[in-house]
């Protein structure tokens, strides 16, 4: 038996990225499989494609009330602040320029750190459908969310995780910050 993970990223995974995945799961008993969904849906108004999560969030789970987050502002949510401490973006392939080096540094990055499988999947929609899609067709445990920390941050404070894992059906939602 395996325990299954879908990880969910708004861009490439760094090596930093991958290890604090794979750290997630290194003391489990039973192998671990990886699903990595990665969006191929451009920019909107809302800012990147993880931005699009929580701007449908109850729409699509059928959660009543309000919007579960506000979105993430316009395209400046998409480039990287100003700071020492940040790694420029420059060196990560962007998925809206170049999907294919997304998809095969993130899964070669992610196996690597893991020593386990990375199935991948890609999305030309809407992102929540997808994840959930793929929740159900590979009986997942877990979700793993790696976003911008301003985005991480939003989903934190509307607490997006509690909803998210029970509108999904798995026992955890955890939301990291790319590596910075």
């Amino acid at each position: 038996m395996t325990y299954d993970v879908v990880v969910l990223i708004e861009r490439e995974m760094s090596e930093g990225d991958a290890r604090r995945v794979a750290a997630l799961h290194a003391r489990y008993e039973e192998p671990v499989d990886y699903h990595l969904l990665v969006s191929s849906h451009p920019e909107s108004d809302f800012g990147g494609p993880m931005a699009l999560l929580g701007s449908s969030f109850a729409d699509v789970a059928g959660l009543s009330g309000p919007a579960v987050r506000t979105p993430a502002p316009g395209p400046s949510a998409r480039s990287a602040p100003s700071g020492p401490s940040r790694t420029p973006t420059a060196t990560l392939a962007d998925p809206d320029v170049d999907l294919a080096s997304v998809i095969e540094h993130s899964s070669r990055r992610l196996r690597a750190a893991s020593g386990y499988p990375v199935n991948v999947s890609i999305t030309h929609g809407e992102i929540l459908l997808a994840l959930n899609r793929l929740v159900r067709s590979t009986s997942s445990h877990e979700v793993v969310v790696v976003a911008w920390p301003e985005t991480a941050a939003s989903f934190l404070c509307s607490d997006w995780t509690t909803k998210a894992r029970k509108a999904l059906k798995v026992p955890r939602v955890r939301i990291l910050e790319h590596d910075t």
